[in-house]
């Protein structure tokens, strides 16, 4: 009876829960905030970069590549302005991205051009200062001050201030002195007188370059590169003698100072002694005899043995008559000194000139010119460079003529004609003949 009551309670409880009806849910959607989003490109940089390309599309000069680049360029830059503004669709949004593609394309095989060209142009930017250099050492070695004037500023004009070295632009500088624009010679000294004086000798390099020579067991070398050497020293002091002379005779501002002794000046010890001696038992009715040996030491170019005994001598001689005489003697003795200087210059210069002429002809291969440039020079100005250049340019003429005469041989071997081989032996003969002798 029980197990049934159970069951019908079951049922009850289980039919009453069915019944129930299910609560109805109610979902509150909250609205969406209207957001309006940020243009994707800066309105005023767009506006910046199409009245930028603007500008240079009306520039008449523009090439026609590079109008055709800008005005690409500002249709793309138009077509991202008017997107920006709005929402992107898929046609749009493609023909922007294959606009910038092709531009970026454009761009970048304008710059690797350009950077393979300035490759190209190194090279040809230094032949071009080499040529350049050796047009400005060339006519400052003639004299030619105006040329190089003119091809400092054609250097500084094509490559820059920077291809003025400090060699150049002191040629450059003392050209402008030469032809008198001194404020625009000092400011290019003042300029470039730290680096010249942080330079290297030449002259050390040079014996520097003697010293490995030796070292390589070249001492034949050595020795031709050491006579080089001696003639520059000798040239650089008669320049330093010039300028000595020079500085003596410039005015100093408001102070009043003794000229300097010549350069150079000084009696070797036995000379010193024996005008010592003289001095100190002459008087001053020998002053002739002084003279004489001024005038000695003067045809010997030994301006600082006489300079010295003058000195010497006037410090000894108290009569009116006897300084006259030495002061006239020293007079003279300067007015020497000077044109010896003068002319020692001269010659150097037309040294210069003469052996820069005789390489160019050298270069040309025009040996009798070359050679005949040198023989203008007389033995005082002979030097071991001038006669390394002479044996060379002999030596050259010898084997181009000695080759022309074997040709001519050769060619009359080949001659079945009696009498065109005749000719040609005979040339040939004259040929080594004129050589032999």
């Amino acid at each position: 009876m029980k197990k049934q009551i159970r069951s019908l309670l079951v049922f009850f409880f289980v039919f009453a829960f069915g019944c129930i009806p299910v609560p109805e849910r109610r979902v509150v959607v909250t609205p969406e905030p209207s957001v309006v989003p940020a243009p994707l490109f800066p309105a005023d940089l767009l506006e910046e970069k199409i009245g930028f390309l603007s500008k240079i599309l009306e520039k008449e000069d523009l090439t026609e590549k590079d109008r055709e680049i800008a005005s690409s360029l500002l249709d793309t830059y138009k077509s991202v302005k008017n997107i920006s503004a709005g929402a992107f669709k898929e046609a749009e949004y493609q023909k922007v991205v294959r606009a910038l593609l092709n531009n970026l394309n454009v761009l970048d095989e304008i710059y690797f051009s350009k950077q393979e060209e300035r490759a190209k142009d190194y090279p040809r930017s230094i032949s071009l200062f080499a040529t350049k250099r050796k047009e400005v050492q060339e006519a400052y070695t003639s004299g030619n001050y105006k040329g190089v004037i003119n091809h400092c500023l054609e250097l500084k004009a094509v490559l820059g201030p920077d291809a003025l070295t400090a060699e150049i632009s002191l040629m450059f500088a003392l050209s402008l002195a030469k032809v008198g624009m001194l404020t625009e010679a000092k400011s290019i000294i003042e300029g470039i007188v730290p680096e010249l004086d942080t330079s290297p000798d030449l002259n050390c390099l040079r014996a520097g370059i003697a010293e490995l020579q030796l070292r390589l067991g070249e001492r034949e070398k050595a020795i031709q590169v050491y006579k080089k050497l001696t003639d520059a020293l000798h040239e650089q002091e008669v320049v330093l003698q010039a300028l000595n002379k020079r500085i003596s005779r410039a005015p100093v501002e408001g102070q009043e100072i003794e000229a300097p002794p010549p350069f150079g000046t000084g009696l070797e010890a036995r000379v010193q002694a024996q005008t010592d001696y003289e001095l100190t038992t002459q008087t001053e009715g020998n002053a002739d005899q002084i003279l004489y040996e001024v005038e000695q030491l003067i045809r010997e170019h030994k301006f600082g043995e006489a300079w010295d005994l003058l000195v010497l001598k006037k410090g000894t001689v108290s009569s009116e008559t006897g300084l006259k005489i030495i002061d006239q003697a020293l007079k003279r003795l300067e007015r020497a000194q000077e044109e010896y200087l003068e002319e020692t210059i001269s010659m150097i210069s037309e040294k210069k000139e003469a052996v820069q002429i005789a390489r160019r002809f050298l270069d040309e291969e025009k040996y009798e010119q070359a050679i005949s440039s040198l023989d203008t020079l007389s033995e005082r100005e002979e030097s071991h460079e001038i006669k390394e250049l002479r044996e060379q340019a002999v030596e050259s003429l010898i084997n181009r003529e000695r080759n022309r005469a074997a040709k001519i041989f050769l060619t009359a071997r080949r001659t079945q004609d009696p009498e065109k081989k005749e000719e040609y032996l005979r040339s040939s003969y004259n040929i080594l003949k004129d050589l032999i002798e």
